[in-house]
């Protein structure tokens, strides 16, 4: 009676990245290695491998089996037995003749399991031929040199892309990164200080003197442009003798006086002394009190500024316009409003005069505002009266301007009341005492 061994070989089509396209085909033969024949591989179908025994041969058949159960892992393959089992073994335990058929079977599953050495021998199983190895592209440029100067080195890479490896195709060998030595001018060479020398000796033997000590740039000297060293190659420091005498210093006479700090307006000057009639020995006192001295100086004003009006023209806000104006420097007054305009921040002195006929009174005020007109002051108050003689009063006042601030006239009454004739006159001057 016959006995067999059924394997299904369907996981090489199921679980391998590729998909089977050819089986064997053979019926009833000794060796599987001799079998050329080969018939499709259909979906829902796998390869398959039986075997039967009949006495001492055993025998193979091979082709295409429809798949009807779900398949096993690839390390847990199914085996159907139908063989008589020796009296003395355990259910278990196949016939000898079996279990070398089963190991045969098993032996070539491995075989096709490893996908390297199943692509060489068994080309036409499971789609085998798709695999692709890996290959390396051209090297790439040399990358520039690492360094500037002296000795460096470039890289160069390449890529396992030619092709690149696919369905478990192996990987490129060898190194995917190269390096060479590559070789630059000389860099240069930067100066650098020696160490300080030790003091030298005091360069006087008594009172007071100076030790020098030096250093050098060669440490390392600078060479092929490279950057000198920065700083001082000498310091010194003052050294103390024993005392040559003990003198005490005095002041020379006062110098001339030194011109005015400015060119107008009010400055001051200067004059100095020094402590050298005697000097004083390193022991000795030094002067006591200032070496320099200052002074107010004041020349002429910087801008020249003043004028002088008379006349009456009362305007509809009470300020009288004096209109015969006799000089005007500086043209800061102007007669058609009767308002003088500061030109520049200083002192100012202003005055102003009016008269009255008979039995009638005058009063006046002068008055400030700042540069906009939005805001005035008082700077004077002044009131006169006569019953039988034209009468006239005045005020003066000084005040400190800044540029374009107002300064005018404000009268109380009606300009019937103002005489303006032989016996006097309504006036209005004004200067600059100190530009500021």
């Amino acid at each position: 009676m016959s006995k067999g061994v059924w394997i299904p070989l369907a996981a090489l089509c199921m679980f391998r990245v590729s998909e089977c396209l050819e089986c064997f085909s053979c019926q009833n033969i000794a060796d599987p290695d001799e079998c050329r024949n080969t018939s499709q591989c259909s979906s829902g179908q796998s390869c398959s491998l039986q075997t039967s025994q009949a006495g001492s041969d055993l025998r193979f058949n091979m082709g295409v089996n429809t798949i009807s159960y779900a398949v096993p892992s690839l390390l847990a393959h199914t085996v159907s037995l139908d063989a008589p089992f020796r009296p003395d073994s355990s259910p278990h335990v196949m016939n000898a003749a079996v279990q070398t058929a089963a190991m045969r079977t098993f032996v070539l599953i491995e075989n096709l399991l490893n996908i390297h050495h199943a692509k060489i021998t068994c080309p036409k199983f499971c789609g085998l031929c798709q695999l692709v190895d890996g290959n390396w592209a051209a090297w790439a440029n040399w990358s520039s040199c690492s360094v500037t100067c002296e000795d460096g080195k470039q890289t160069r890479t390449r890529t396992c892309t030619n092709p690149q490896p696919s369905n478990g195709g192996l990987n490129c060998t060898g190194p995917a990164s190269d390096t060479k030595l590559c070789t630059k001018q000389l860099c240069p060479v930067h100066g650098n200080w020696t160490e300080w020398s030790t003091w030298s000796g005091c360069s006087v033997t008594c009172d007071v003197g100076l030790r020098k000590r030096t250093r050098s740039c060669t440490n390392p000297k600078p060479d092929r442009s490279g950057d000198f060293c920065v700083g001082e190659s000498s310091e010194y420091t003052v050294c103390l003798t024993d005392p040559c005498s003990t003198r005490n210093g005095g002041w020379s006479s006062w110098g001339s006086w030194q011109s005015c700090s400015v060119t107008c307006g009010g400055g001051l000057k200067l004059r100095s002394r020094t402590c050298t009639s005697p000097s004083p020995s390193a022991y000795g006192k030094a002067c006591e009190g200032n070496f320099e001295a200052f002074a107010v100086c004041v020349n002429t004003p910087c801008y020249a500024v003043a004028f002088n009006a008379h006349g009456h023209n009362v305007l509809s806000n009470f300020v009288n316009a004096f209109p015969t104006v006799i000089f005007n420097e500086g043209n800061a007054y102007h007669a058609s409003s009767g308002h003088f305009t500061a030109p520049v921040d200083g002192l100012y002195y202003f005055t102003a005069q009016f008269c009255c006929i008979p039995q009638q009174e005058c009063g006046f005020f002068i008055e400030k505002s700042n540069a906009s007109i939005s805001s005035s002051t008082h700077l004077t108050a002044t009131f006169e009266h006569h019953t039988t003689d034209v009468a006239c009063t005045s005020a003066s006042t000084s005040v400190k301007l800044n540029r374009n601030e107002h300064v005018w006239v404000l009268i109380q009454g009606t300009s019937s009341y103002l005489y303006d004739g032989y016996n006097g006159w309504n006036t209005f001057t004004g200067t600059l005492i100190q530009e500021l």
